[in-house]
Formats: structure tokens, sequence, C-alpha cells
């Protein structure tokens, strides 16, 4: 969403102090007016126990050759600076936006599965980004259902925050993602 169709819609919540009525003027669902609202925040703002104790950071890469093509996943979780867990998964033949919407998910279910309470992820996908932020909508039926996925697992987290970085901070998981259709093909 562009910022001068952000600034339509806060206008129109502060005017009709209404979610209701603000997310039927725009054709929004409440979590996408809450995900745009959260999304004009800083990363470190958005974490909703406002702490950094236990908080892991999830690289995450999705990889297609063609588009689509055979695709693959690629995640880091780490701890302090350490790596806690890498993984590769081929994911078959996918878009190189399900690859990295892919990469998300398994990296959110793997921190969900060892009990993780915040994580921050990061993903040099600013599309997938800026849709997990409420700031684009998500048109794509295939992507609908996959951030549907990604906003059900990041309600198991008491702190969430996401946030795009430049591909040379994501050089690990993009290894592993591409190192999963290499294995594979």
């Amino acid at each position: 969403m562009e910022k001068r169709e952000i600034r339509k819609v806060l206008f129109s919540l502060a005017e009709t102090l209404s979610v209701e009525k603000t997310c039927q003027n725009f054709g929004m669902e409440k979590s996408e007016l809450r995900d745009l609202l959260l999304g004009l925040f800083p990363a470190s703002e958005e974490k909703r126990d406002g702490s950094d104790a236990g908080l892991l950071v999830l690289y995450v890469d999705g990889a297609a050759r063609g588009n689509p093509g055979p695709a693959g996943a690629g995640v880091v979780i780490m701890q302090k600076s350490e790596i806690m867990e890498e993984l590769a998964q081929y994911l078959g033949e996918k878009t190189n936006n399900q690859a990295e919407y892919e990469a998300l998910i398994i990296g959110l279910k793997r921190l969900v599965e060892i009990g993780a309470q915040a994580v921050e992820v990061r993903s040099d996908s600013e599309l997938m980004v800026r849709q997990i932020k409420g700031l684009y909508r998500v048109k794509n039926p295939d992507l609908r259902r996959l951030y549907k996925q990604v906003k059900d697992l990041i309600a198991e987290f008491q702190g969430f925050s996401i946030k795009h970085v430049p591909r040379v901070q994501n050089k690990q998981a993009d290894l592993l993602a591409n190192r999963a259709i290499d294995e594979f093909v």
C-alpha cells in the first residue's frame, strides 16, 4: 500500500474512530488493518512484549529456478549471533514468491516446535515482508493461502517482528535454499 493510501486509511480511522467502517471503506479485513498499523513501526517496536529475552532471529529465503520451477527453502535460526540450526528443504515446483513463503512457514513451524517465545524474521523478499506487515495486499490466491498459514503461526509467539534485509545479509539462507534444489535436481 502506498503512503498516500496509508494516510487515507489512517485519516478514516481517526475520523470515524471505527475499525469496522474503516475496513469497509477500504475493503480490508480487520487483520489487514492491524498488520498495516503494526507495519508502521520499526521492528524493535513491533515486539508485543517489548523485550529481547529469548529472542531468536530467523533468516529465511526461497529460491526457484524458473518461475515456476524447481524450488528450495533455506532457514537459519540464530540466537545471540550464534547459529542454532540450519534447514534446507526441496519444495517441488513453485514460484519464487511461493518458495519465500514456504521458507518462512518452515522456519516458524520449527520455532513453534522448539518453544520459541519471540522471533525476529529477516528476509530479502521485500514483497513478502511488506505483505506480512500489511503494507501490500496479497492478491494471488496461492499466496493468500500461504499468508494465512504465516499469520496463524505468528499468533503462536509472544513477540514477533519481520524486516527486509539486503540479499548480502541473507547469504546463508540463500545458500541453503539453492543447495536444496541442487541436491534434488
